[in-house]
């Protein structure tokens, strides 16, 4: 279903990690795919988990965290969704 979403960024994979920091609290998260549209929108798909080892997923589409690396002169946002725990990722 990933893949042949339009505008499709890349080749979703079926193993996944927890892009958070380790020992954070609440469901875990990845980035699954996203979709760069022509008119520079985009949609973030995420998989959710609740707990390691846990085969029950939800897939998403989740706001991303607007932050930006100032690092990076503001050219780079936050590779996390919106009201992430712990820090920014670029």
């Amino acid at each position: 279903m990933l893949d042949g979403l339009g505008d499709a960024a890349f080749q979703a994979e079926t193993d996944r990690l927890c892009q958070y920091q380790a020992g954070h609290e609440g469901e875990h998260v990845c980035l699954a795919q996203s979709q760069d549209h022509p008119d520079d929108t985009s949609t973030a798909w995420w998989v959710t988990w609740a707990a390691p080892g846990n085969t029950a997923y939800r897939i998403a589409v989740l706001p991303e965290c607007p932050v930006t690396a100032a690092a990076l002169n503001g050219d780079s946002l936050c590779l996390h969704p919106e009201g992430h725990p712990g820090d920014h990722s670029w």
